[in-house]
């Protein structure tokens, strides 16, 4: 729950119920993107920690630009997603074949966008 603080300071500023001060901008990243994924089911996805970032980098840094993807490639981007999955799904996240299962590119494209903390609809 976040509440507005008053106490002398900005609007602008709200409490997370962690207790944690944040500025209105980052209540969208509190928010996230709601998902849906082949298998039908809606995840709610945040930008990534800065820790998760690291690693998603480290895999991504190989994946190809071009139009056409190889067997390489998709496990690349599999594996990514399941980095951006760990902590949403944890379960989905750390199995390759269910992830295979339902992701598909569009929600693909979608999930590293909100992962990046993007607006996907762009």
């Amino acid at each position: 729950m976040i509440n507005l603080i008053t106490e002398g300071r900005s609007p602008l500023y709200t409490r997370h119920k962690d207790g944690n001060i944040l500025s209105d901008k980052n209540k969208d990243i509190l928010a996230g993107k709601e998902i849906t994924f082949a298998d039908g089911k809606t995840r709610t996805i945040k930008p990534l920690t800065i820790r998760n970032l690291r690693k998603f980098m480290a895999v991504v840094k190989d994946l190809k630009t071009e139009d056409t993807l190889s067997d390489a490639d998709i496990d690349i981007m599999v594996e990514a997603a399941g980095i951006a999955l760990a902590t949403v799904d944890p379960e989905l996240g750390n199995n390759k074949e269910k992830l295979e299962d339902v992701l598909d590119l569009r929600s693909f494209g979608e999930l590293m966008s909100a992962a990046m903390g993007s607006d996907p609809s762009f």
